[in-house]
């Protein structure tokens, strides 16, 4: 297993702010008050990078402990990072949202399978799973905002 952070403390803040940019973006969806701000293009683009920087937790993981969790998660990261990239080229807001939540829904299962095989300690995983939920929330709202 990992060994925990010096201060995983730092990790829980720095990982709920991360949120941060896709609430707001939802907000501004849903209210409409910053008229010329495009906050679908930039929660798309936002969660696109995110998911990819995940993606790299798990190509990580696969490299460092690959005896213990074979490749699965170096395949399957590659394979969500590449769907992560295409939801920007798709040009429409809510499949784009649909696809980055099944990014996201994914990226959560394969940590739920590294923190099974030890590799990802629990509160690693609890602290994903938390902002997978935050994630997944803002992206469906910012589906459902769109006319």
């Amino acid at each position: 297993m990992i060994e925990p952070s010096p201060n995983p403390r730092l990790a829980q803040v720095l990982t709920y702010a991360g949120t941060l940019p896709l609430i707001g973006c939802a907000l501004l969806a849903w209210t409409r008050s910053a008229p010329g701000v495009d906050a679908a293009s930039i929660c798309i683009a936002y969660a696109a990078v995110i998911a990819s920087f995940i993606s790299g937790i798990h190509w990580t993981a696969s490299l460092f402990f690959s005896p213990r969790c074979g490749h699965l998660p170096l395949i399957v990261s590659n394979v969500i990072a590449l769907a992560a990239w295409i939801s920007m080229l798709l040009g429409d807001t809510v499949w784009a949202c649909l696809l980055l939540a099944l990014c996201f829904v994914s990226l959560l299962m394969l940590d739920g399978r590294l923190h099974a095989q030890a590799v990802l300690p629990t509160w690693f995983y609890r602290l994903r799973r938390n902002a997978t939920m935050i994630v997944v929330s803002m992206l469906l709202l910012m589906a459902l905002a769109q006319p």
